[in-house]
């Protein structure tokens, strides 16, 4: 049994529909406050991670939930189930990695509920939307252009009919103006 599946879960968070950012703030302060961050105690310092981390982000809490991935929870739309999947199947094969991005959880909530953590713990739902990627050890184009991280995210990150004209549709209501990297 999954060590994430065996934690005593009361009950299962409800899926979160549309995620507004405007209660998170503008895409500067998303970036500067919590994506960077978290990177850096990862220890990952791609600029091309951090923005398609961003539009991943932008993106998916501004999916319909049909588009949505099925049961998706917080602003990443990320599953109990795939949250489950990568702690079994990738981070329990890498434990001074699931350690580092446990060390980002909260440290009784965690044990309580862990899938919760995806929905009010940006940090942690960061680093786990950080590993859907990783773990597929998906190689960034040098470019890093919004057209090519919309093309990583609709091939690469779970959704149900999301295509990379969503994600520019975000990243260009981001920034209220032609798409463009992160300076």
């Amino acid at each position: 049994m999954s060590a994430i599946a065996a934690q005593s879960t009361p009950k299962q968070p409800e899926p979160t529909p549309s995620f507004s950012l405007v209660q998170l703030g503008d895409s500067a302060s998303l970036h500067q406050g919590i994506i960077q961050p978290t990177l850096d105690y990862l220890g990952v310092s791609c600029q091309r991670t951090t923005q398609l981390l961003l539009g991943t982000l932008l993106c998916t809490a501004r999916l319909a939930p049909g588009k949505r991935a099925a049961q998706a929870i917080g602003p990443y739309g990320i599953s109990a189930q795939l949250h489950t999947h990568l702690w079994d199947d990738y981070l329990a094969l890498q434990p001074e990695l699931a350690s580092q991005i446990r060390g980002l959880a909260s440290q009784h909530c965690f044990l309580r509920d862990p899938h919760a953590e995806l929905g009010y713990n940006l940090a942690y739902a960061t680093a786990i939307a950080w590993l859907v990627y990783h773990s597929q050890q998906l190689q960034l184009p040098n470019g890093s252009d919004p057209a090519s991280l919309a093309r990583i995210w609709e091939a690469s990150y779970p959704h149900r009919g999301g295509q990379a004209s969503d994600f520019l549709y975000a990243w260009r209501q981001a920034f209220r103006r032609r798409p463009r990297a992160l300076s």
